[in-house]
């Protein structure tokens, strides 16, 4: 054998060897993860027989695998930790599905949380950080998790109720009840000076009075102290607008339903669900008071606390943007709609779009009215303002569903065409505009008066500064988001133009028909049901702004609503398909015998 054969062979066995060495280290590791926790999704299923599986399952396989990383780590193997995560995220989060399903069905901030939990868990590694971090962000990791799987399977989670404790609320109590903050600040000397747990306090014992009523069997007395402490210190303290700009509107939402499923177990007089449901208002409420004070269970500060300065023109600048978006929506499509189909002069357009923006001025100058009425006849924070915006929300939706049909019976460029050259044109296009100027007001009036009455205790305030600049930051934002809607659209061709714009309309009915219905539900005019089939319905941002909530009453009338709408625009497409077809045929049959009294005049 030549030297050259013995070096090359020599060769070959230490290149063997060296991957042999490789493939035994990482086989080694392999093995280390598939012997506590399974390397992959598909290995746990198939040992615990899982052939049919819930997302918690697999956030329950995380879970696992995150005690033996943290075991890991523990231990000094940095290495094996950083494998256990990403096993974790890809083999576990990953292969099972539950990462595509975030994204298909939860809002984007879901995903991006786990993933952030995910890349938090291996800075840690890297930077070699303690070992209680590396816990603390195991334990983050899977509770975001949790929550996801839970909205995924459908899984109600019951709130955990905070204790019931005694404060100095409750020896001012136990002398007198107090069917108001004002009443209440006034006895306890707090009326320069509170905090929003002061109030949460006063509520609480509030919540307990109407407990103990209705132990004794009155069910109407407790039925009316969860109104105290809805229109006497939830609404008058400016904890709802609060809650609205520096939490989320559906959090504000979200309590004011459990205050109806308080009383509709009260209606039904059932002790027991009573206490229940009070019980997680009581939390609810006392879990908002700490995050708008910055504190957390035990009253330390959390560092998420900001300024009153800062949160109020928060509160405010959501307010006012949160409650103008839904009415620039309208009047902005309203507008870019006459623009569009206004076949004249740039004189003739601004005569045509006057009388929406006559509408919508008037609907702010009755909001003025309608606020000042309410506090003069002392109906604001009460039962008859959710009542006036309601029905003003429903009558908003027989308006909005009569304009997105018009709208889509002339989607074809033919219907419309021949719409303009009837003979009955003016007319209808008269009525057409009182509908469209009618609409704009109800969208404006409908939002304005209670935005005015969320600003009117907030301009007594020391920081009316902030106020002040909440509100003109909005408005300009509202701004750009009219003019987007309006110089947009109108380069959009009139087909889809007049179907996006009908849809908008559409959308807009079935969303003022939930809050609207939601309204009454708060103004005791309609009692509030919440069966399992409807609970599930998560309290979020986007569901909100379409008034879809966890209650029969405002459900089953949009899914009504909503079948109407698609059978009626079927039903105009159709028949715009029909006259479209008719026109050609016309077209066609015109010029045949066009052609052919040209030939016969040749000859």
């Amino acid at each position: 054998m030549t030297r050259f054969m013995k070096n090359k062979i020599l060769g070959i066995v230490v290149l063997v060897a060296v991957i042999a060495t490789v493939f035994a280290s990482a086989g080694a590791s392999v093995f280390t993860i598939a012997a506590d926790s399974y390397s992959t999704w598909e290995e746990y299923a198939s040992a615990n027989n899982l052939t049919k599986y819930t997302y918690n399952d697999v956030v329950d396989a995380i879970e696992k695998v995150m005690q033996e990383a943290v075991s890991t780590y523990e231990g000094g193997d940095t290495e094996g930790a950083l494998e256990l995560v990403k096993v974790a995220k890809n083999q576990y989060w990953g292969a099972s599905g539950m990462k595509i399903e975030m994204q298909k069905q939860l809002p984007s901030a879901s995903k991006k949380t786990a993933e952030s939990d995910f890349s938090e868990l291996n800075s840690i590694i890297k930077k070699s950080g303690s070992t209680d971090d590396f816990t603390t962000a195991a334990d983050v990791l899977v509770a975001d998790l949790r929550l996801s799987a839970n909205t995924l399977d459908g899984v109600e989670v019951e709130i955990e109720i905070s204790e019931e404790t005694d404060t100095a609320a409750t020896t001012l109590f136990n002398k007198q009840y107090y069917s108001t903050w004002e009443e209440y600040s006034t006895a306890a000397g707090l009326t320069s000076s509170w905090t929003w747990n002061d109030v949460a306090d006063a509520m609480s014992e509030v919540f307990r009075h109407a407990k103990a009523l209705m132990a004794e069997g009155d069910t109407e007395g407790a039925y009316n102290s969860v109104n105290d402490g809805y229109y006497g210190y939830y609404e008058t303290t400016g904890f709802e607008r609060n809650a609205m700009g520096y939490i989320s509107g559906a959090r504000k939402s979200e309590v004011e339903l459990q205050f109806s499923a308080c009383k509709a177990a009260a209606n039904d007089n059932d002790n027991d669900d009573f206490v229940k449901q009070v019980d997680i208002l009581r939390t609810m409420i006392r879990t908002d008071a700490n995050k708008l004070d910055g504190v957390d269970e035990e009253g330390n500060a959390t560092g998420d606390s900001r300024s009153a300065a800062v949160a109020t023109f928060i509160a405010c600048f959501t307010i006012i943007l949160r409650e103008g978006f839904e009415a620039i929506l309208v009047v902005g499509a309203i507008i870019a709609y006459l623009i569009k189909t206004t076949q004249a002069s740039e004189v003739e357009r601004k005569r045509q779009v006057r009388p929406v923006y006559t509408g919508a001025v008037i609907g702010i100058i009755l909001s003025f009215v309608s606020a000042w009425a309410l506090n003069m006849f002392k109906l604001a924070n009460s039962a008859s303002q959710e009542v006036i915006e309601g029905v003003t929300a429903l009558i908003a939706v027989a308006v909005l569903f009569y304009v997105s049909n018009w709208m889509v019976s002339k989607s074809e460029s033919e219907a419309w065409d021949a719409y303009i050259k009837s003979k009955v044109g003016n007319a209808a296009k008269k009525g057409s505009m009182f509908a469209l100027a009618f609409t704009a007001f109800l969208a404006v009036y409908r939002e304005g008066a209670e935005v005015i009455l969320f600003y009117q205790p907030l301009m007594t305030d020391e920081n009316i500064g902030m106020v002040w600049a909440g509100f003109g930051v909005g408005c300009v934002v509202l701004v750009f988001v009219y003019l987007a809607i309006r110089y947009l659209s109108v380069r959009l061709p009139l087909k889809p133009f007049f179907m996006a714009t009908s849809i908008l309309m559409a959308i807009m009915a079935i969303a003022f028909l939930g809050s609207g219905i939601k309204e009454l539900i708060e103004g005791d005019v309609i009692a509030m049901h919440s069966p399992d089939w409807v609970a599930w319905i998560p309290s979020h941002p986007v569901l909100e702004i379409l008034g879809i909530y966890p209650c029969v009453e405002t459900v089953v009338p949009q899914i009504i609503l909503t079948i109407i709408t698609i059978v009626t625009f079927v039903f105009w497409i159709r028949k715009n398909n029909r006259l479209k077809a008719e026109i050609e045929a016309e077209k066609e049959k015109g010029a045949s015998e066009g052609i052919e009294a040209g030939m016969e005049g040749t000859e």
